[in-house]
């Protein structure tokens, strides 16, 4: 059994605790099954588990609200740093109580019922059809995950419900989230039923001291033209020209006349659920699908004036991604309602709201992939839909509509689904979409087939980035957290304008303002997340929503979890020796947990603005303490050991005197106790969460 307990460490912007002999575990979380409870992005689903199969004693299930019974056990995660970490060892703990059970339902539906501070799955009071939660029945939840920003509206009906019992909102990013174009390597199987596998000349994502995987290579013009339904072979000349001049087909078990008539047509896969992961993919379409930030590339020819590689048009039609939203660019007038498979969809006829949709030119279709078999909704009888159009493409011609998927996982499933498309004698399948870095190789989460492109970077000709913590990092660049210096120190004057806590009029950045905290990563338009110069092109950042005010033992557990992920612990909770970057370590030779599924923590300056904001009440910043941000005094407890009482004329004591004869007590017992942490004073009378 594991059983490590977490001890005192320096904390950034804090006084460190000594490290004692003796220490007690933190206790376990105060729910029914001694877990932290949260529910959100499907992104980070994988991370999440298993930052906390890290922490504690047992091994945490993945479960995903697509049914009642889908709970997944994960391979624990493994460290090789300077002190080694294995999850799987009893030994090797962190911290042995702190449990986590996490639900991936999607960002949307994170909000929501962090929001509403109840149980909003199926079998609660306010149930949303078709989110299940397979651990059981839960009251509310303690945390959650969007990789969306929360919203002004989302604020308003957090203070209406959650505040009460749960104090002020709070919500910040916590992962940089490389979102990956990914597709199946397997683009179909021939009339002998052999596999044909892409024949991708870039330069793909590098395991830990291993070999870089091939990976398709894609400029943005040509991701624009994908995803807006321009480009809709894979054989198309602009591919073969990205491809460093080489054709994609598989030279063994296709052939070039085959691909040169029919090819692979593209077939688009997204989500149906309210996703932020929908988010950050729309919000960078937006942003570059013009022919500035999406210029072509010229032709190649010999001195001799022989073609040797066809032009990469730059993209010049219509971009169908006006903004970001958490669903794909949809119009009602077309009927398609998906109500019926997830009530909480965007694609319903009765949404209104002119910020559910990235744009109103239509992008998808009427399919749907339910985990095993691709079906329309159609057929759908409460409510009714229309068909709609279909993914399918006709001939050797994409459609240039979606295919739907709930959640990350049935995206993965869906792109690299058997070859089902018959085109004169072969079977192809050809599908691309976007998903989580987290579930493309080499992720050691990595669903087998499904490969990410390599993405062009800024406007240059000749760098491509991979979906990576460290490429991911790149992209962030100098972009500082609300209010802070570059070293993420309280600095009262901000000028970014963002959304406002109330009303509609942009306000200055304040660290008080839990919408700021994602919002700043867009507000300055020559240095923005949306459209980074350097990096991986299509990152974002997975936010964490929290409670300011929680009952004791739900508190000290949440802050340990987010203290180990931000790495600012360096002894386990029993006083051995464990490095602070287990779980957050980018260094490539050495990665952490979290690096090992291309995901990265926020950085050094950021980590501390975090810190000091909502995770202690900073000695060395007494200004921003007094906003009385914070979860609870300090991130970790001090621990006491129990020493026996000195006396006068004991070695290292006073010699005694006349008035203090030997005998008399110098310096009293003291007993071996936890010196609790306390929590914010405005959550006196709260329950909490």
């Amino acid at each position: 059994m594991k059983s490590l307990l977490l001890a005192a460490t320096v904390v950034a912007g804090s006084v460190a605790s000594p490290a004692f002999a003796q220490q007690t575990p933190l206790p376990a979380p105060a729910t029914s099954d001694g877990a932290l409870r949260g529910a959100g992005a499907s992104s980070v689903q994988n991370v999440v588990t298993r930052s906390f199969n890290c922490l504690s004693a047992v091994d945490n299930q993945r479960g995903t609200s697509s049914s009642a019974t889908s709970l997944t056990t994960l391979t624990q995660g493994v460290f090789n740093g300077a002190i080694p970490t294995n999850c799987a060892l009893s030994a090797d703990a962190l911290q042995t109580n702190v449990q986590g059970k996490y639900v991936a339902t999607g960002s949307g539906f994170g909000r929501q019922i962090w929001r509403n501070f109840r149980n909003d799955f199926v079998g609660g009071a306010t149930a949303t059809a078709g989110v299940f939660n397979p651990f059981g029945t839960w009251d509310r939840v303690q945390f959650a995950f969007s990789d969306a920003g929360i919203s002004t509206s989302d604020l308003t009906s957090y203070n209406a419900t959650a505040a009460t019992n749960g104090g002020a909102a709070i919500s910040f990013p916590l992962y940089l989230l490389p979102v990956a174009i990914a597709y199946s390597a397997t683009y179909g199987t021939n009339a002998a039923g052999q596999p044909m596998v892409f024949n991708a000349r870039g330069r793909g994502i590098a395991p830990a001291g291993g070999t870089p995987a091939a990976a398709i290579r894609l400029s943005k013009a040509a991701y624009c033209g994908i995803f807006n339904g321009t480009l809709t072979n894979w054989n198309d000349p602009a591919f073969t020209t990205l491809n460093l001049r080489t054709p994609l087909f598989d030279p063994v078990n296709d052939t070039a006349t085959r691909w040169n008539t029919d090819g692979a047509p593209i077939r688009l896969v997204g989500r149906l659920d309210r996703s932020g992961t929908t988010d950050i993919f729309t919000r960078h379409l937006a942003a570059v699908c013009n022919p500035t930030s999406a210029p072509g590339i010229p032709e190649l020819r010999s001195a001799g004036g022989r073609l040797l590689a066809a032009a990469v048009p730059a993209f010049t039609g219509e971009n169908r991604f006006l903004q970001a939203a958490e669903s794909l660019p949809y119009n009602v007038s077309t009927g398609i309602d998906f109500r019926s498979v997830r009530s909480d969809t965007g694609y319903r006829v009765n949404n209104t709201s002119s910020t559910a949709f990235a744009g109103t030119t239509n992008s998808i279709s009427g399919d749907y992939f339910n985990g095993t078999a691709i079906l329309n909704i159609g057929t759908a009888t409460s409510p009714t839909s229309a068909a709609g159009p279909t993914s399918m493409p006709t001939g050797n011609v994409g459609s240039g509509y979606f295919l739907l998927a709930d959640g990350s996982s049935r995206v993965a499933q869906a792109i690299t689904f058997a070859p089902d498309y018959p085109l004169n004698g072969v079977l192809l399948n050809g599908k691309v979409g976007y998903i989580s870095a987290d579930f493309v190789n080499p992720s050691v989460d990595a669903l087998p087939g499904l490969s990410a492109a390599t993405l062009q970077v800024g406007v240059s000709t000749t760098l491509y980035a991979n979906p990576t913590a460290t490429a991911a990092r790149t992209a962030l660049g100098t972009i500082l957290p609300p209010q802070s210096d570059t070293a993420g120190l309280y600095s009262p004057n901000d000028t970014r304008l963002v959304r406002p806590t109330t009303g509609t009029t942009a306000v200055a950045a304040t660290r008080a303002n839990p919408i700021a905290w994602a919002d700043v990563l867009y507000a300055d338009t020559a240095q923005t997340l949306a459209a980074p110069n350097l990096g991986y092109p299509m990152t974002g950042t997975t936010q964490i929503m929290l409670y300011t005010c929680y009952n004791d033992t739900n508190r000290e557990a949440m802050v340990s979890y987010l203290g180990w992920t931000l790495g600012q612990y360096r002894t386990t909770g029993s006083g051995q020796p464990a490095t602070n970057t287990v779980l957050s370590g980018v260094v490539a030779a050495t990665p952490g947990v979290l690096f090992q599924n291309n995901i990265a923590v926020v950085p050094a300056n950021w980590t501390r603005a975090i810190v000091n904001t909502f995770l202690s009440n900073p000695t060395a910043e007494p200004t921003l303490g007094a906003q009385n941000l914070w979860i609870q005094s300090r991130t970790i407890p001090a621990y006491q050991t129990a020493t026996a009482a000195i006396l006068y004329g004991d070695p290292g004591a006073p010699a005694p005197t006349a008035t203090r004869p030997a005998g008399t007590v110098w310096r009293a017992a003291r007993p071996n106790i936890r010196i609790a942490t306390t929590p914010n004073p405005t959550c006196t009378g709260r329950t909490g969460a």
